[in-house]
């Protein structure tokens, strides 16, 4: 039955989705513009060098000797190896998806067993910095930026720190694993030219899903105007956006920025769109799917730890 009905939605919603292509192209054309634009002027800046720069780092062996430097500090919340505590630092100084592409490559090198970078993708694909501090913040005008990026970022952290305690199987992960293989360093410039053709390649696949994705916002969007003529009136807005927000994070926050300010208080102006961003959508769970392709991590896995997360923020709301 299972197996019957996955084609089915699928097929049908194919369909339905090419005839809304068709009847509303305008709409639609001006949706995928909106995340190419989003794609080329905030994904490739804050991404393409990072991600040139950490498989570089991986296929030289750079990488051990930067985990080695940060083991005195990182150590001391993280005792795990030192290609464990370089995913860790490269994931959140670089941003989504630096935090599964470099366990997608430490994999690859087979510097990491599968429970690693499970363990390591739980926490560590998270939303950049450079693109909070130059779309987010900006977007919804914060003016505390510590105080965003402070709970944007203890959060995962605490709960990596915290997973290991509450999972027995992810606190037998310690520094004194033996690893599968040492490090294989590659020549210099074959390493950089290796790196920079697969950065090119992601990126392009990063684009590729921004621009469909963010043509799927065309359903959200018809569903808001038809809402809108009900007794809803403008209160389907906020819904809406939040539905945007789940599917394509880019374009749905450009709606949620619009609506939250106006009508909403401080507290959730600030912790939903964080929710949302934890979780990431489906366009970067999507995203993350391409990067772990033929690594054997379960992507079901993933997506849990992120819902994990994003409820903490929900929490935060009502407590705070």
């Amino acid at each position: 039955m299972k197996k019957t009905l996955i084609p089915f939605f699928f097929t049908s919603f194919a369909c339905i989705f090419l005839l809304f292509l068709l009847f509303y192209s305008k709409e639609c054309i001006s949706l995928a513009s909106n995340g190419l634009l989003i794609w080329y002027r905030n994904m490739i800046p804050s991404l393409f060098p990072f991600m040139v720069l950490s498989g570089f780092m991986v296929r030289t062996g750079l990488s051990l000797k930067i985990g080695q430097l940060l083991q005195p500090i990182l150590g001391l919340f993280f005792p795990l190896s030192s290609q464990m505590l370089y995913a860790i630092f490269m994931g959140f100084l670089c941003g989504f998806p630096m935090g599964a592409k470099m366990v997608a490559d430490l994999l690859e090198k087979e510097q990491l067993t599968l429970k690693e970078g499970e363990y390591l993708l739980a926490f560590c694909n998270n939303i950049g910095p450079l693109y909070m501090l130059g779309y987010v913040i900006p977007l919804f005008e914060y003016k505390d930026i510590w105080k965003i990026l402070g709970f944007m970022y203890l959060i995962p952290i605490s709960y990596g720190i915290l997973l290991r305690y509450i999972c027995p199987s992810y606190y037998s992960i310690s520094i004194h694993n033996k690893k599968l293989t040492s490090p294989i360093k590659q020549n210099y410039l074959t390493s950089f030219q290796y790196s920079l053709s697969s950065a090119i390649e992601q990126i392009t696949l990063l684009g590729g899903c921004m621009v469909f994705f963010n043509c799927l916002l065309i359903f959200p969007k018809l569903l808001g105007n038809f809402l809108s003529r009900t007794m809803l009136g403008s209160l389907s807005v906020f819904p809406v956006a939040i539905l945007s927000s789940i599917i394509e994070i880019g374009g749905g926050l450009q709606q949620l920025a619009a609506f939250s300010p106006k009508t909403t208080s401080d507290v959730l102006c600030v912790f939903l769109p964080l929710s949302l961003l934890t979780f990431g959508g489906f366009s970067c769970i999507t995203q993350t799917c391409f990067i772990l392709k033929n690594t054997g991590l379960k992507i079901r896995t993933y997506i849990a730890h992120k819902l994990i997360q994003s409820c903490i923020f929900i929490i935060l709301i009502f407590i705070l």
